[in-house]
């Protein structure tokens, strides 16, 4: 069942899927139904050759990923597979990886490197994780590595078009309902603080991810904070706006890890440069015009 799943929604086609798996669409379809039935929630809305995931869908989707790339690079280690010196294994956080990073991957191997992405989570200990670098921002610099710097954060609040549409037709500016997740404390409270509306009504959402908060603002639920890094390429598609966007505030700083030791230094040093120049054309393209 949850390889069909994975499958599925990797590729994006019950036909592709099926081919893949060496099995039937019907034995697809027959499989995601065994695993809603199992899990008693819907993963898929109703509808549609290719209906869209729900909330409950994405959030397996994003772990099923996260799970297979962990397998396969437990694998390669107990294997103990030669390895390319020129692919590099990077930890990156989450939401990082989904909506910047992984995009980028075909530019980064035209740029003479081969990357392997593993997606981490706030909280997990990585250290632990087979990695030849890794992306952080919560400053902790491990005894034997060395960094370079990435980007410097700068965090603003987005809305969906839906629901800043609700806002100019009936809707109280203070009263918008504020998302927030726990891997990222206090972004919101500053922001608030810097709009001066700390005492306003409106009700507070917090979630478990900021991947999960994320989707909830794309969906309509709420005002997020978040980089501009993260939601440019969200706003140039018309699928979220700034709100407020003179209302700017500094992120945290975010650098790329590897062991002193490690013979691909040299790699890690060319490869953080491409990065931000990268960070630097891109986060500008989060910004939109005042509401």
């Amino acid at each position: 069942m949850l390889a069909c799943f994975e499958a599925l929604a990797r590729l994006g086609s019950r036909e592709i899927a099926a081919a893949e798996l060496n099995i039937t669409e019907g034995a697809v379809a027959k499989q995601l139904r065994a695993l809603e039935r199992w899990l008693r929630t819907p993963l898929f809305e109703s509808g549609g050759r290719e209906p869209a995931m729900t909330a409950a869908g994405r959030r397996l989707a994003q772990a099923m990923t996260a799970a297979m790339e962990t397998i396969q690079l437990g694998l390669d280690e107990v294997t103990q597979r030669h390895v390319d010196r020129k692919e590099l294994r990077i930890l990156v956080p989450a939401t990082l990886s989904m909506h910047w990073l992984v995009p980028r991957l075909p530019r980064i191997e035209q740029a003479g490197f081969r990357v392997r992405v593993h997606t981490t989570h706030t909280g997990e200990d990585w250290l632990s994780l087979p990695h030849d670098a890794a992306i952080r921002r919560d400053g902790f610099l491990p005894p034997g590595y060395r960094q370079e710097f990435l980007f410097q954060e700068e965090l603003v609040a987005y809305v969906s078009p839906t629901r800043l549409e609700r806002i100019d037709n009936h809707e109280s500016i203070k009263d918008i309902p504020r998302l927030e997740s726990r891997t990222r404390p206090g972004e919101l409270d500053r922001w608030l603080a810097a709009w001066d509306v700390s005492k306003a009504s409106g009700t507070r959402h917090c979630f478990a991810h900021f991947y999960i908060a994320y989707q909830a603002a794309l969906a309509g639920d709420g005002l997020l904070v978040a980089p501009t890094l993260l939601a440019a390429e969200d706003v140039r598609r018309g699928r979220l706006v700034a709100f407020k966007p003179d209302v700017r505030l500094q992120g945290a700083r975010n650098m790329l890890l590897w062991r002193k030791a490690d013979e691909a230094g040299g790699d890690f040093t060319v490869l953080a440069a491409w990065l931000r120049k990268e960070t630097a054309s891109a986060s500008s393209e989060g910004q939109d015009p005042d509401p």
